[in-house]
């Protein structure tokens, strides 16, 4: 067998012939690790693994040197006399097709590192403002008795009053921007155009700082959720009484975990993954559906937590309701059956440009595929949970928010009486009301 010195792709009516995504994944692995040490390392493999194009290891994926190049800011700078430093950059940042629509780009690195600092000291103003209204709320619905002891619910309702503006705001702004697109009209296309011209167009600034916001909110948002679900102390390497080694950092869960962090953090990084990839790819048309999707109906999840928490019950109720319709629209409905539907069935229509090979697109677009299928069964488990509270709300008249305490909320369980005012129970630990002192759940000693 000759080495193989070029790339050899096929056609798409030869498609049938290429192996499983993971299969070309992992060659186009193999190519980046050996391609400059023994580039010809497919002419060794036994069984006719290389041998184009029957060999399930003999298709290369090429690179993507093959896209459009998005301009980058020292090309933009040199291409013309400025009067002063700060105009190329203003400029710049309002000009289309730039190198910050690719968010793993130096540029793009460095507005995203500025954009979570600015996230962080906004939230550290604005947070113990929201926290003391949570508290005057609390106390004026509850008592005194009750501030004291939900510290730790105060201080999830500032986040959540910051989750709601935020979400309400970027909900404002992707409907303002993108909801006359062609993508989100059937009678235009529809979702046929997501992948119209793909990869060849134009990176409108409005979609740049859209994901540019969207991105930094997203990586801050995990490591807020990181915060509120760890603490970290910091010890003696020895122990006082043995004096045996033990490790100076110790790690637990904080009183303010949720009660489905595991669900959170996998939907966080997946969600981060999902928009860095779509970005580097030039996706950013599917991206800002699914960022859509996901912040209008954030919403009613933010209104509901937050009516909850003041455990006004016939607010919970309203909100409570509007969530899960909405829920079922947006993430049950248009996610799964018109974006995701899209991504499996029209997104071969980015290979009529004749930028893409067929082997990059059948390599990278299986990563997308399981990486949103993960994120639509996450929205399916968290809807079985809202059912679940329904039930709750239904048969026992309560409001547990299930997603900060899977339990149920046995410590500190608002009952409302008939006129609608809030009373308050402690739990005992195992679900049965008890009058008394209590704190997450135990009574005090």
């Amino acid at each position: 067998m000759e080495p193989m010195t070029q790339t050899l792709t096929v056609g798409t009516e030869n498609a049938h012939l290429l192996p499983i995504g993971i299969v070309l994944f992992f060659s186009n692995a193999v190519d980046a690790a050996l391609g400059k040490f023994l580039p010809d390392w497919r002419s060794y493999l036994p069984l006719g693994l290389g041998d184009h194009p029957t060999g399930i290891l003999s298709h290369t994926v090429r690179t993507m040197q093959e896209y459009p190049k998005l301009t980058s800011y020292a090309d933009f700078r040199h291409s013309s006399s400025w009067d002063s430093w700060w105009e190329p950059l203003v400029k710049y940042c309002s000009s289309p097709s730039t190198e910050l629509g690719d968010l793993l780009s130096p540029a793009s690195l460095v507005v995203l590192v500025l954009l979570v600092i600015a996230f962080r000291l906004l939230k550290a103003v604005l947070l113990p403002f929201f926290s003391s209204l949570g508290r005057t709320a609390g106390r004026r619905t509850h008592g005194r008795k009750w501030e004291l002891d939900n510290e730790e619910r105060i201080v999830k309702f500032a986040e959540y009053v910051f989750r709601f503006l935020f979400h309400s705001f970027i909900s404002m702004v992707g409907i303002y921007c993108f909801f006359d697109k062609e993508w989100w009209d059937p009678q235009r296309g529809g979702t046929k155009n997501l992948w119209a011209n793909y990869p060849n167009d134009v990176i409108d600034v409005g979609m740049i700082w859209y994901y540019l916001v969207q991105s930094a909110y997203n990586i801050e948002a995990l490591l807020s959720l990181a915060e509120l679900s760890f603490s970290v102390q910091f010890r003696s390497p020895l122990t006082e009484k043995e004096n045996k080694w033990q490790s100076p950092v110790k790690v637990g869960w904080a009183k303010t975990v949720r009660g489905d962090f595991q669900e959170m953090m996998v939907h966080h990084v997946i969600t981060n993954l999902l928009v860095l990839g779509s970005s580097n790819f030039r996706c950013h048309r599917v991206g800002s559906m699914v960022f859509m999707v996901h912040d209008v109906s954030d919403v009613p999840v933010d209104l509901s937590k937050l009516a909850n928490f003041l455990k006004w019950k016939k607010t919970t109720v309203g909100c409570f309701i509007s969530m899960v319709l909405v829920w079922l629209v947006t993430r049950l409905g248009i996610f799964p059956f018109v974006i995701y539907k899209s991504v499996l069935f029209e997104s071969g229509l980015s290979l009529n440009s004749g930028v893409l090979s067929v082997e990059f697109y059948y390599c990278y677009r299986h990563i997308f595929i399981i990486l949103m299928g993960l994120i639509i069964i996450l929205h399916v488990s968290w809807f079985v949970m809202f059912l679940k509270m329904g039930y709750v709300l239904v048969n026992k008249g309560e409001t547990h928010d299930l997603s900060e305490h899977k339990g149920g909320e046995h410590h500190g369980v608002i009952q409302t009486n008939n006129n609608g005012n809030g009373v308050a129970a402690t739990g005992n630990g195992n679900g049965h009301a008890t009058n008394g002192n209590h704190s997450n759940g135990k009574k005090k000693k």
